[in-house]
C-alpha cells in the first residue's frame, strides 16, 4: 500500500469530490435558508445576503481545513528528511 500511481490519482479524486462537496453544500443550504427566511420575514435580500456570507465563510474555513494537510505533506517531501 505504497504511494502507486493508481492511489495518487484515488487519493486525488477523493479530494476533488470531497472539495466539490464541501464547497456546494454549504452555499447551496445558507443560500435556501436565507431564502426561506426572506419569504418568512419579508425582508427581500437581506437574509439571503447574510446567510450567503456566512455560507462563504464556512466554505474558506472547510476548503482551508482539508487542503492545508496536503500542502503541509507537499512541503515535507519537497523539503526531504531533516538530519
Amino acid at each position: 500500500m505504497g504511494d502507486s500511481p493508481v492511489n495518487n490519482v484515488a487519493r486525488a479524486m477523493a479530494v476533488g469530490l470531497e472539495l466539490g462537496f464541501a464547497i456546494a453544500i454549504p452555499l447551496v443550504g445558507f443560500l435556501l435558508l436565507g431564502l426561506w427566511l426572506d419569504r418568512r420575514v419579508g425582508t427581500a435580500p437581506l437574509f439571503m445576503i447574510v446567510f450567503l456570507l456566512a455560507g462563504l465563510a464556512t466554505v474558506v474555513i472547510e476548503v482551508k481545513q482539508l487542503i492545508l494537510p496536503f500542502l503541509e505533506k507537499r512541503s515535507q517531501k519537497k523539503e526531504g528528511p531533516r538530519n
